[in-house]
């Protein structure tokens, strides 16, 4: 276990060391940022409740939590993950989630076991270069998360067709079961 670890922060440190990095970092950044329907304020906050969010569900004394992803545009918060039968672990989410200072709103979708997190992985990674093919889309719009097949859309956008863009650029990547968009429009 201390391996990976090791290697992930050697890995990056090495990008932190390398100018050139840096500066795609910063720019792709500052491109999501720009690129954003949200306002700058919208976007400090939802980030803000996203960190307390990431830091509550790994400080939870409820098994299963840790690995639960949440998710925050415009206050609404997006909870996502496995969550097997008889766990505890969503709605111990849900509860910090409804605890969190400029929360409005919570939905969730758990699945209740995942197959291959690789292969759902590899399918995510599909449907974002979807969304990057597509002309008529800004890819950063939308996040992607992905378990057991099922695509979990979640992002903001300036009108309905884009949002069913989305929707129908993800429904037909192979692998695909179902999506389910919390895509909200301005």
């Amino acid at each position: 276990m201390r391996r990976p670890v090791l290697l992930l922060l050697a890995s990056a440190n090495l990008a932190a060391c390398n100018p050139y990095m840096a500066a795609v970092t910063a720019v792709s950044q500052t491109y999501g940022v720009a690129t954003d329907e949200r306002s700058l304020s919208t976007q400090a906050s939802d980030t803000e409740i996203e960190a307390k969010m990431k830091a509550a569900l790994i400080e939870s004394p409820v098994s299963g939590t840790g690995s639960l992803t949440a998710l925050c545009r415009r206050g609404v918060v997006v909870i996502t993950g496995v969550v097997p039968p008889g766990s505890n672990a969503g709605a111990a989410a849900v509860q910090l989630a409804r605890q969190t200072p400029g929360v409005k709103r919570v939905e969730t979708f758990f699945v209740a076991t995942q197959p291959s997190e690789a292969r759902d992985l590899e399918i995510a990674a599909k449907i974002n270069a979807a969304f990057v093919a597509d002309s008529n889309l800004l890819a950063e719009q939308v996040a992607v998360r992905v378990y057991a097949g099922n695509a979990v859309l979640i992002g903001v956008v300036a009108n309905e067709s884009q949002a069913q863009e989305f929707v129908d650029d993800a429904a037909a990547v192979t692998g695909v079961v179902s999506v389910r968009s919390y895509i909200q429009v301005m």
